[in-house]
């Protein structure tokens, strides 16, 4: 798991030709245009999911994770805890190989999204995004789905 913000992603852009892709993504888009959803950037390998939602308490976050995909998950207004944890610490609840898409029964410990910064969570981390901090507030966030395989 990697936390920084946005203006350091050359340090980790060169981990892999499909991550400089996801921050070139992320750096070169007018996200005020954009519609929710998700976009291809290339193909099935990388894209994006442009969400708009409202953070929740954390009873109601499941840890997860991913086999195929990495996240980079970058804060475009506001901001949000995110529940993280080794998959060794983690016992599944629910595995959907279609969607790419495991749940945990477990907890972790919290890391703080803010504006202009970003998280990539490889396929050893669970994570529960989007968990209230003070109070539920309106969350505009994209994830990179990155295949680095």
């Amino acid at each position: 798991m990697i936390l920084d913000h946005i203006n350091n992603n050359h340090l980790y852009k060169n981990i892999h030709p499909n991550l400089t892709k996801g921050f070139d993504y992320i750096l070169n888009t007018d996200f005020s245009t954009l519609e929710t959803g998700k976009h291809l950037i290339q193909g099935q390998e990388i894209f994006a999911l442009f969400e708009k939602y409202r953070s929740k308490p954390i009873e109601k976050s499941n840890l997860e994770a991913h086999k195929k995909y990495v996240d980079i998950q970058y804060m475009i207004e506001g901001e949000e805890y995110i529940q993280i944890a080794p998959l060794t610490t983690q016992k599944i609840i629910e595995d959907i190989p279609n969607n790419d898409l495991t749940f945990y029964e477990g907890s972790g410990q919290k890391i703080k999204l803010e504006k202009g910064n970003f998280a990539i969570f490889f396929q050893t981390d669970a994570h529960g995004p989007g968990i209230q901090i003070d109070k539920s507030e309106e969350i505009t966030k994209v994830v990179i789905k990155v295949q680095i395989n």
